[in-house]
């Protein structure tokens, strides 16, 4: 009987310490907003190497599935003779299933079109997926970025959470020493950190994003959509508005520039 007193008593300290554990994750999350700009994807990373960067304040209006301001890589109108492949990027982006046939046949490489099948596949089998890349080490920082966004989306669980957060953070330096000070590692690690409320952690990682990226896009709007940020590290989010006051103004001067050309 004093061994089933014990054992249930040490079973509901447990309990107990565990949930006021996850009580305080869930607070911290929730005077964040939950981060949800953090779930966002960085396209133009997701697609450098395979379609031309584009100008620093270059829009389109192409809307991500994941959410997020849409990749300035696809503003541009696509080269003569490449409009079919920059409607699959399109569609890729939106989310839609593409098959590897239908990117060779707009004149993708073979490599490029494996790529993009597997970008199509974060949404159709990303358990599949996600087994697939974690088989073996990333070939470059676009795929170490996706595959540590998707096991934050897809292998966490309340009871692996630290775990995987530690798991992803010992990957992503790993890779940040291979690869390079890449924003998007930071920007990933910046998720990882707030699956536990780590909210300094995700300040520190997000200005390491906005300063390697030399203030991107997408970077700025992601720190934007975060009040928070203004309120925990004013520096920051007062350096991602002058960013998006240029940005705007570039824009504005572009489109001048056009219609004079015109």
């Amino acid at each position: 009987m004093s061994l089933l007193f014990t054992g249930g008593v040490a079973l509901a300290y447990t309990l107990g310490v565990v949930g006021l554990h996850r009580w305080g994750v869930y607070r911290r999350r929730a005077r964040a907003g939950h981060f949800t700009a953090l779930e966002w994807l960085d396209w133009d990373t997701l697609l450098s190497g395979v379609w031309p960067a584009g100008a620093p304040g270059a829009r389109t209006g192409v809307s991500p599935r994941e959410g997020g301001p849409p990749p300035r890589c696809l503003a541009a109108p696509p080269a003569p003779g490449r409009e079919a492949a920059h409607g699959l990027l399109v569609r890729l982006v939106h989310g839609d299933s593409i098959a590897s046939a239908d990117f060779t046949g707009a004149g993708f490489s073979g490599g490029e079109s494996r790529w993009l099948t597997t970008l199509s596949e974060r949404v159709t089998a990303p358990d599949v997926l996600l087994a697939r890349m974690g088989a073996r080490a990333p070939e470059s920082a676009a795929e170490a970025y996706l595959y540590e966004w998707l096991s934050l989306k897809y292998a966490v669980s309340p009871l692996s959470v630290e775990w995987e957060v530690y798991a992803t953070k010992r990957r992503l330096s790993a890779a940040l020493r291979r690869f390079g000070e890449v924003p998007a590692l930071y920007f990933v690690r910046a998720r990882a950190s707030s699956l536990l409320g780590f909210t300094q952690s995700v300040l520190d990682d997000l200005g390491r994003a906005v300063f390697f990226s030399r203030e991107a896009p997408f970077y700025v709007d992601a720190v934007l959509a975060m009040p928070f940020v203004a309120e925990l590290r004013p520096p920051l989010a007062r350096a991602c508005r002058e960013a998006r006051e240029r940005m705007r103004g570039e824009g504005e001067e572009r489109l001048d520039a056009d219609a004079d050309s015109e």
